[in-house]
């Protein structure tokens, strides 16, 4: 059952990452307006490059979630990815460079991901 899981959490997480990624890729000008980012300019360039890097990292999620056991390596990334964006945000937000109205949804949506893979890591293989 854990494995079962495992495998949704992971193709969820993947799914989630890739729509994510190809919306900053392809609408990079609607999402600086969104998520009201300072027009620099280049804001746009880095949400496009940020997208791709969604995009690789959604599919190998889902990839992983195929097989999560023989993709061992594959839930350890996601798990150091989801903390690593539940943490930055938080950061950025005790810097005040944003407001928590911003991050929010990513906030709660990376803690529940970093949380499902923690419960349902194949400690014992």
């Amino acid at each position: 059952m854990r494995n079962l899981n495992l495998k949704a959490a992971l193709i969820i997480y993947g799914a989630i990452h890739i729509v994510q990624g190809i919306i900053l890729l392809v609408a990079p000008e609607r999402m600086t307006e969104l998520a009201d980012f300072d027009t620099l300019g280049s804001s746009e360039y880095f949400l496009a490059i940020i997208g791709g890097t969604f995009i690789a990292a959604g599919v190998w999620f889902a990839m992983s979630g195929m097989n999560p056991l023989q993709n061992i390596n594959g839930i350890r990334f996601a798990i150091l990815w989801a903390g690593l964006l539940l943490v930055i945000p938080l950061f950025t937000l005790g810097y005040s460079y944003v407001n928590f109205g911003h991050i929010w949804f990513m906030v709660v949506q990376n803690a529940v991901f970093a949380v499902a893979f923690l419960i349902f890591y194949p400690y014992r293989r």
